[in-house]
């Protein structure tokens, strides 16, 4: 299946074994990667169509995770790392993949990292821009802003804003003052307008962070071949948490994209897919 006219994918409306329906749109007819994108209450539109190549050789499954974006709205005080994990496993049963690779970002490579190391069922693992513990992720972000002076002290006051955010044209105005944050060069020209969002999704974990994570303990404990990539002027998820990850999960391959921040798959699109691609075909053995 490949991508229709204008940019989108077939939709399809999930619905798991709970009864929730997830948003997933679907490019490519090859193997199962699913994608699940950073940053919680949003939408995957800022991924497409950067990983859409991608489709050439994969069957691409972008997700709006439980509540987020265009996927079911739920109660939000009901999500966490380990729901959002494990919707990965009802996502493939619901639509019976016989296997599949995950492909977390940011955000989504916490939960990503969460699967690896307490389920550990796909087939491979892709950890873009992660994190190897919630304290030192925190204190990276805090130097950051730091380092950036009156920017970052703005930056820090619109972060504090989604936790009172309530519609949506507010949440894309505060992820248009944070982009400076995200990339190292410009934003591409209108990037993240098209963003959905649940600003009630955004609000609680705005209030509750990403929750207390540390999985520096478990990375012995994953088995799947895994991809570690970030870009080398990554604010948000460092190069010294990409390679804790590195370090602590045997085997796996460590991909520091240059002259990229936290979005390297939009600053650069080829040495991102590139990486990603030459990894999934060695850990498939094509």
């Amino acid at each position: 299946m490949r991508r229709a006219a204008g940019g989108y994918a077939p939709r399809v409306d999930v619905e798991l074994p709970d009864g929730y329906e997830m948003f997933v749109e679907e490019v490519g007819s090859g193997f199962p990667l699913i994608v699940l994108h950073g940053g919680p209450g949003l939408d995957h539109t800022m991924f497409r169509p950067w990983l859409d190549p991608l489709g050439d050789e994969l069957r691409l499954l972008y997700v709006d995770e439980r509540g987020q974006g265009r996927s079911e709205r739920v109660d939000p005080a009901t999500l966490s790392l380990e729901v959002f994990a494990r919707d990965v496993d009802l996502l493939a049963e619901a639509l019976e993949l016989d296997g599949f690779a995950l492909l977390g970002h940011s955000f989504g490579a916490i939960v990503t990292t969460w699967h690896a190391t307490e389920l550990g069922t796909a087939a491979a693992y892709v950890v873009s821009a992660g994190a190897d513990a919630s304290e030192p992720l925190l204190a990276d972000v805090e130097a950051s802003l730091a380092a950036m002076g009156n920017r970052g002290e703005s930056i820090a006051a619109s972060w504090e804003k989604e936790q009172t955010v309530e519609t949506e044209a507010e949440l894309r105005e505060l992820l248009r003052a944070q982009m400076p944050f995200h990339f190292h060069g410009e934003p591409p020209p209108g990037y993240g307008d098209e963003t959905v969002g649940s600003p009630e999704v955004l609000r609680h974990f705005a209030k509750i962070g990403y929750g207390d994570f540390d999985y520096r303990p478990r990375l012995g404990d994953v088995r799947r071949p895994t991809l570690v990539v970030v870009g080398e002027h990554d604010r948000t998820t460092t190069t010294r948490a990409a390679r804790v990850l590195h370090e602590g999960i045997e085997g796996s391959v460590l991909v520091v994209v240059p002259n990229a921040g936290h979005m390297s798959f939009v600053e650069d699109p080829p040495g991102y897919l590139d990486a990603v691609r030459a990894f999934l075909q060695a850990a498939s053995g094509d």
